[in-house]
């Protein structure tokens, strides 16, 4: 809807001075009711203020809103100043600024400026109005928190059905009333006092299964956090990836098969060349002895033979112990690798079981925390719907009782007249 010349905005209304009671509250019941009607088909409007309310014969018209306005308005929600969009609590809060203001003449939040203004909105609360009931609407309506403002229309609308009653009982009081007239005002009282006492045990048992929820799920989520370290911890010792033993030990069996065989090939390779060298070098001594000595030195020369093969048989034995004790040396290395690969068996079968003993711990608390989340999801959809039929069984008992205070001011009327 757009504006034109012709209509008329709720903004020059509150111009032309303070709005009656009867009729502020006319105008609140209509702009409930058309926020409701938008709020229940998922929407909000963002800009309710004044200018945005178009009156008409039977109530008001709401113009639809081109987005947030540019500049802080009295009606502006303190969590759209700190630049949260807005939502249904946030036209909630411009509602009860709004009824503040038709029912008193002044604005709930004032400032000089835009400065003031933000600090007065953020900060203050409205003044009193002079009312119990109208500050206890307006209070439930524009405090700071969103959670801690009323959040549906309709229980706006028939706290103003209760104002409606109250006003007219005010206003069409007569002089004197019966007995009977009287104690039926304090039977009203009585039935509007528990209603409102009912729904405020309501609010709080939400409050409070909501809080609760809160909580478990907070604890479930660190147990989980704490569960993760848990299980990094465990992946990061003392093997960073999971062992292939059997890959392993035949690995570490064929690297030990090469260092033997290699061993082996030294110790064949050397003793060949000590032989050959011994060799040579005793035919050498030999030739060098016939070619320089006499058959007389014949017995010389088989001592000296003798002395090389027993030098000779000495250092073969010599290079023998060696080399076995290298294959002994080698052996125990590969005894003591194998005893290690038992001993990481050992660990990765221990790692193993815990590991599913943890993931089997990991599945039940997970297991436990959605039981959980269902329980509250349900216990939280019963408690809303049973403040839903509440509210629906209220707001009937609030009609029934207009109706019934209507028929009384209409029989006392006739009366007088008569």
């Amino acid at each position: 809807m757009t504006t034109t010349s012709e209509q008329r905005t709720l903004a020059s209304r509150i111009t032309e001075g303070k709005i009656p009671v009867p009729e502020a509250l006319h105008y609140a019941m209509s702009l409930a009711d058309a926020l409701r009607k938008l709020h229940d088909a998922g929407k909000s409007h963002g800009a309710v203020s004044p200018s945005s309310i178009v009156l008409t014969a039977t109530g008001l018209d709401l113009i639809p809103s081109l987005g947030p306005p540019a500049t802080v308005t009295p009606y502006t929600a303190p969590e759209v100043l700190q630049g949260q969009p807005a939502d249904a609590r946030s036209d909630i809060f411009a509602f009860g600024a709004l009824v503040f203001e038709m029912l008193t003449g002044r604005r709930a939040f004032e400032g000089a400026g835009q400065v003031e203004l933000k600090l007065a909105l953020c900060n203050s609360a409205p003044p009193s109005s002079g009312s119990p009931a109208v500050d206890r609407l307006v209070a439930s309506c524009v405090a700071k928190a969103p959670a801690a403002r009323w959040q549906r229309m309709q229980k706006i609308i028939m706290e103003l059905k209760l104002l409606t009653v109250a006003a007219r009982r005010a206003d069409a009081a007569p002089p004197a009333r019966g007995v009977s007239d009287t104690a039926l005002r304090s039977e009203i009282q009585q039935l509007e006092d528990r209603f409102s006492a009912r729904l405020g045990a309501y609010e709080k048992n939400i409050a409070a299964m909501q809080e609760s929820a809160g909580e478990a799920v907070q604890q479930l989520r660190e147990q989980l956090t704490g569960l993760k370290a848990h299980l990094a911890e465990l992946e990061a010792r003392p093997v960073q990836a999971p062992i292939d033993v059997e890959a392993l030990t035949e690995q570490i069996h064929g690297r030990v098969q090469q260092t033997v065989e290699a061993v082996t090939q030294h110790l064949q390779t050397t003793l060949q060349e000590s032989v050959a060298a011994a060799n040579q070098e005793h035919s050498a001594q030999v030739q060098q002895a016939f070619g320089s000595v006499t058959q007389e030195l014949a017995a010389h020369v088989k001592e000296t033979v003798d002395e090389a093969n027993r030098q000779h048989a000495a250092h073969v034995q010599e290079t023998v112990a060696a080399s076995q004790q290298q294959l002994g040396s080698s052996q125990e290395a590969v005894t003591d690798v194998l005893h290690r690969i038992g001993a990481a068996e050992v660990n990765m079968e221990e790692i193993r079981k815990h590991f599913a003993t943890l993931q089997a711990n990991v599945a039940g608390d997970l297991h436990d925390f959605e039981t959980s989340l269902k329980t509250q999801a349900v216990a939280i959809d019963s408690a809303r719907t049973a403040m839903a039929q509440t509210d629906d069984l209220v707001e009937r008992v609030v009609e029934a009782l207009e109706l019934m205070q209507s028929s009384m001011i209409d029989q006392h009327e006739a009366a007088s007249i008569n």
